[in-house]
């Protein structure tokens, strides 16, 4: 018996569309109650990790695309002497 009243409150009627965006949003604030936010130090320092990471990569990016530059000159030069 009390098997059969939780398949029932398990199968809900349909409700109405206005219904459905109240339940919608009541489950959203639930769920965002949930959420572990950040701290503001824990913001700022991922931040500046982000920020300097970014400059890293794009300095290692620079000096990788004036290396491979120099490089194809110098086989192009190489190619012109010996095949003229």
């Amino acid at each position: 018996m009390a098997e059969e009243q939780n398949e029932q409150s398990l199968v809900s009627k349909p409700l109405g569309w206005l219904a459905n965006v109240r339940h919608f949003w009541h489950e959203i604030a639930l769920e965002m109650k949930k959420v572990s936010w950040p701290t503001r130090t824990e913001v700022i320092n991922t931040t500046i990790i982000t920020i300097i990471v970014v400059f890293f990569f794009a300095f290692f990016l620079f000096l990788s695309d004036i290396g491979l530059s120099y490089l194809i000159q110098g086989i192009e030069w190489g190619a012109k002497k010996i095949f003229g």
